[in-house]
């Protein structure tokens, strides 16, 4: 989807005066755009917090309805009436966002209802802060990677990582900083790189690594715990210069029974993750240029001024798409046009629903004489607000960055 950025924020009726003498003074807070990525138990608190605060702009990322599951743990879902929202299949973004307006009207709401790897890159670069409020792995590396090549602060945390009285607080600090993936060994980081780019693991050890995992059970008291500190060390990195300069990430971890217990501990870089070459550099701007409009060969074209290559541009793709997939069961043929991860998750036959697929075409780059080409970004189901890399091979100059300037119009 399309958002906005520009704030109208109306005049306080609010007394934020007690805040004056702490790092969360009204004229630093209110000027953050602030995205919380999960709007489940942790990601409430986490949302709760900020609209108290009195931040500019919450944007809300999550992809699921509300169940009656939730509201034991997630404090904006508590209302009346909710068996009808319940019932309504109500998203919860839309609902956290709708919460954040009457809770505060002074803040900006703006609900996402997506996947973290589908929506542009250029809405998270507009970004001052992000929370990671998620509850798997892949996502988080899918949110880890693109915010450091934006360079935008990632602020991760979760709940019962030992047990269900403990929780995990991560920093890291942006383009210079380690992600996600390096602070994980040799054989984890493998594997969810793997999945990151949709190749799968063998079943058994799928099942395995399930089986290790097992299932932690999470309250939410725990999550009122960890979503105070998530949001004190975000704030403090992006609001004191003497920590946001580290180059270096953090994590806090807390136990609170059967011991009290808190560790602070740092990491850097990890020498052996591949994730830190595809930092996003100076970019174009293509004033009045949509995805609905423009083509992979017309953006390619609009990217060659300066460029002295005999090669032709190719627009590389983020993640592995799935352009062409056909049916084991009934053999239909059709073009899914989806991320490769998300595509071996959630697929099924559009004829028969059958969910054993073969990929058929599988793209990860896409020159100006491809067949693909003459698609537009929106045909290929590319991500509005995107920043879109464009290499040209063997020049002095050969990565260019583009922003479509007319994807940021209102879209309904």
């Amino acid at each position: 989807m399309a958002v906005r950025l520009d704030l109208n924020i109306a005049e306080s009726s609010r007394d934020y005066s007690r805040l004056d003498s702490t790092i969360y003074n009204r004229a630093r807070v209110s000027a953050l755009n602030v995205m919380v990525v999960g709007a489940g138990a942790l990601g409430n608190e986490v949302i709760k917090n900020l609209t108290l605060l009195g931040v500019g702009a919450i944007y809300i990322v999550d992809r699921d309805v509300i169940e009656s599951s939730n509201l034991t743990r997630s404090v904006l879902f508590c209302v009346p009436h909710v068996e009808q929202i319940i019932a309504k299949q109500t998203w919860k973004a839309e609902f956290a966002a709708s919460r954040v307006s009457e809770m505060n009207p002074e803040v900006r709401s703006v609900p996402i209802v997506n996947e973290i790897a589908d929506i542009g890159l250029g809405v998270l670069a507009r970004m001052d802060l992000i929370f990671s409020c998620l509850d798997n792995e892949l996502a988080r590396l899918e949110l880890s990677w693109s915010c450091q090549r934006v360079n935008v602060p990632f602020i991760d945390a979760g709940l019962g990582t030992t047990n269900y009285s403990s929780g995990l607080i991560s920093i890291f600090p942006g383009i210079a900083g380690p992600c996600y993936a390096c602070r994980k060994g040799r054989q984890r980081r493998r594997e969810i790189l793997q999945e990151l780019d949709g190749i799968e693991d063998p079943c058994w050890m799928k099942e395995r690594r399930l089986e290790q995992q097992g299932t932690v059970s999470t309250t939410p008291l725990m999550a009122s715990v960890i979503a105070a500190m998530q949001v004190e060390a975000g704030f403090r990195h992006v609001l004191t210069s003497a920590v946001s300069s580290s180059e270096e990430g953090r994590s806090i971890r807390v136990t609170l029974a059967p011991e009290p217990q808190m560790e602070s501990f740092s990491f850097g870089v990890s020498p052996d993750c591949p994730l830190h070459e595809s930092r996003v550099g100076e970019i174009i701007k293509l004033s009045g240029h949509r995805s609905a409009e423009i083509s992979v060969a017309e953006l390619i074209a609009a990217t060659k001024d300066g460029i002295q290559c005999e090669e032709g541009g190719i627009l590389c793709l983020d993640w592995p798409l799935i352009v062409e997939a056909g049916c084991r069961r009934c053999g239909r043929v059709w073009q899914p046009m989806m991320r490769k991860a998300r595509f071996q998750r959630v697929a099924s036959c559009p004829s028969c629903g059958n969910t054993s697929l073969v990929e058929r075409e599988v793209l990860t780059s896409i020159d100006a004489s491809s067949p693909w080409a003459s698609m537009t970004l929106a045909q290929l189901g590319l991500p509005l607000n995107h920043i879109h890399e464009v290499y040209w091979g063997g020049s002095a100059n050969s990565r260019k960055y583009v922003e479509l300037s007319g994807d940021w119009r209102d879209e309904s």
